[in-house]
């Protein structure tokens, strides 16, 4: 009680330098707002002070985080155009310090290329030692793929890497092709990765195979990340609508139901009192997640309560004062 006396008493002294305190420290708050940051991993669903989180981390600083998975579906998929179209992504995702690793046919077809490459190479060394005139040799070793690492550019050079002798295609492939008609390539992340840093990369993979779009065949981008990203825009959207809808019937109620002057004062209240707690959140580096959400209709609903009452005895003293000054 004392202290709400000291206030009382502070405001009616010095009016003007409270407000101004007030205005700059809304000000701040607002700045704060733009720090904000949507969650949605394990932090916000366990304490990561636990040793079950811990653990995780270790694991994933050791062995990578969680992956991203972009399909390839349709018929004859093991060509030279999805390949290459595989590698482009890889290439410009390699360059990214978030990714611990990228496993795809490509990634396969690179590895038996590579060990063809360095069996040949040494036949025909030894080969070449053994001869005067190599010449032919060297130019068999110029121009024909067979003996260059990297993804093929003839499409039988790639079928003998994809298949053995018995036209089976080989098992090395078994965890990137599920069968005939569905291929993919998986990303792996870092370990502690932000959300932030997830998102963009998925940003970027879905740009990619956007404007890098193949004739035959489809492709989708999954995972949890992906999942988890669609899950943050959907909670930036369901918020905004909150917002604007409970603005709007606020605005409604207020204007017909309380018969005062400066009717809609109480809702640009808490909306200052909202943008402060979102500020405030900003600063202090607390996400917003699925749980933290429901903090807002309660506050939208107190807030406006405490503010029209306050505003209401506020009118009924000024009318008493007047009253008694007459």
């Amino acid at each position: 009680m004392r202290r709400l006396n000291k206030l009382s008493t502070l405001l009616m002294k010095k009016p003007i330098k409270v407000t101004l305190v007030s205005i700059f420290v809304i000000i701040i708050l607002f700045i704060g707002a733009k720090n904000i940051q949507m969650a949605t991993g394990n932090e916000t669903l366990i304490n990561t002070d636990t040793t079950v989180y811990k653990d995780n981390e270790k694991l994933e600083e050791e062995f990578g985080g969680e992956s991203i998975i972009v399909m390839y579906e349709g018929q004859n998929l093991l060509n030279l155009t999805n390949l290459h179209h595989m590698k482009g992504l890889e290439n410009q995702l390699q360059t990214m310090d978030e990714i611990y690793s990228i496993f795809s046919p490509v990634t396969v077809v690179e590895q038996l290329s590579k060990r063809q490459f360095e069996q040949y190479k040494k036949g025909i060394t030894e080969m070449s030692a053994a001869l005067k005139n190599n010449q032919h040799i060297n130019t068999m070793l110029a121009h024909s793929d067979i003996l260059k690492p990297g993804l093929p550019e003839n499409k039988k050079t790639l079928n003998d890497l994809l298949y053995d002798n018995n036209g089976k295609l080989r098992d090395l492939f078994s965890e990137v092709i599920t069968d005939d008609e569905h291929l993919m390539m998986i990303i792996k992340f870092q370990g502690g990765i932000e959300d932030s840093s997830k998102s963009e990369i998925v940003s970027q993979i879905k740009t990619y195979l956007a404007d890098h779009e193949l004739k035959a065949t489809k492709t989708f981008v999954s995972g949890k990340p992906v999942l988890d990203d669609a899950i943050r825009s959907s909670m930036q959207d369901s918020m905004k609508k909150m917002m604007l809808l409970s603005i709007f019937f606020m605005i409604i109620i207020l204007s017909l139901t309380f018969k005062v002057s400066w009717r809609l004062l109480p809702l640009g209240m808490i909306l200052i009192a909202i943008f402060g707690t979102i500020g405030l959140m900003g600063w202090l580096k607390i996400p917003i997640t699925m749980v933290s959400m429901a903090v807002f209709p309660i506050l939208i609903g107190l807030g406006i309560d405490y503010a029209i009452q306050l505003q209401n005895r506020y009118t009924e003293e000024m009318k008493e004062e007047d009253s008694l000054e007459q």
